[in-house]
C-alpha cells in the first residue's frame, strides 16, 4: 500500500481526548491533527518528543473540526515505524490476502467488504475458497508492543469481543471465519492477546477458537512512502 502523498515529519506534543493530537512541524508550527486510533497507542505514541509522520487533509467545509493532518505513522524506537492510522488496516489486508506472492490465500476470491453480519456488525471482507464456501474476515490492527509480542487490545474493547461473538457462530452454518490480525510495526515475532489490559477478550479469543473461527497474523512494515506485506506471524494462546 502506497500513501496518496508524502508524509510529513513533526514530533508528538501531546494528546487529548483521544482524536486529537497537538504535533510541532519542522518549520516550528504546532499544529492540531486527527488521530483516527481510539486506542491508547502503548508503546508507539506515549511520550512527548516522539517522531511523527502526518498526511494532510484537504479544506472541507463540512469537517467542523478544521483538521489539516492525520496522524499516520510514529517512530518509537530509532529506524522501527508504526502504523498508527488503523483504517489502513483493511486495505492492508485485503491487499495482502488477493496477492499471490504473500501465500496467504492462493485460491480465494474476493466477494465484498463491509459485509453485514448479525443484527449491529459488518464484516471487513468476505470471500470464496477454492472449495465455494462463504469465508468471513474480520480484521483487527496491533501497534502495541512488550518485548517480540504484538498484542491485541491496547484498550479495554467490548466491541472487539462482540466481533469475536459474532464470528464463532459462523462455522456452525458450514461458512467460515477468519481473524486477521494486522500487525503495523516490524519489531514484532508473534501475536497474543494482551492479557493485562483486557483478560476477558482472552477468553473470547479462546472461545471463537474452539467454535472454529481460525486465527492467523500478518506483518507489514511502515516504510516513508507505504507499508508493504513482510511475512505472516504466529498467533499465540
Amino acid at each position: 500500500m502506497d500513501y496518496e502523498l508524502p508524509l510529513l515529519p513533526a514530533t508528538f506534543l501531546k494528546r487529548e481526548k483521544r482524536f486529537s493530537v497537538l504535533a510541532a512541524l519542522t518549520d516550528g508550527r504546532e499544529v492540531w491533527c486527527h488521530c483516527p486510533n481510539p486506542g491508547r497507542l502503548t508503546s508507539c505514541l506515549d511520550r512527548p518528543g516522539i517522531p511523527l509522520f502526518l498526511s494532510s487533509l484537504p479544506a472541507n467545509p463540512k469537517n467542523p473540526t478544521g483538521y489539516r493532518y492525520r496522524t499516520e505513522q510514529s517512530e518509537p524506537l530509532p529506524g522501527i515505524r508504526v502504523g498508527i492510522n488503523p483504517n489502513r488496516g483493511n486495505r492492508l489486508a485485503l491487499e495482502a490476502l488477493l496477492a499471490p506472492d504473500t501465500g496467504l490465500c492462493p485460491d480465494w476470491t474476493h466477494v465484498g467488504s463491509e459485509v453485514p453480519l448479525g443484527e449491529r456488525s459488518r464484516i471487513d471482507h468476505l470471500f470464496r475458497d477454492g472449495e465455494g464456501r462463504k469465508v468471513f474476515v474480520e480484521v483487527k490492527s496491533v501497534t502495541y508492543r512488550e518485548g517480540e509480542a504484538g498484542l491485541f487490545p491496547d484498550a479495554v474493547s467490548a466491541r472487539a469481543i462482540r466481533h469475536l461473538e459474532e464470528l464463532g457462530h459462523l462455522p456452525d452454518t458450514a461458512d467460515r471465519a477468519l481473524l486477521l490480525f494486522v500487525v503495523m510495526r516490524a519489531d514484532c515475532r508473534y501475536v497474543a492477546p494482551a492479557d493485562g489490559v483486557d483478560p476477558a477478550y482472552r477468553r473470547a479469543l479462546e472461545e471463537a477458537r474452539n467454535r472454529g473461527v481460525e486465527v492467523r497474523a500478518a506483518l507489514f512494515e511502515a516504510k516513508s512512502d507505504g507499508m508493504a506485506f513482510s511475512k505472516e506471524l504466529p498467533v499465540r494462546f
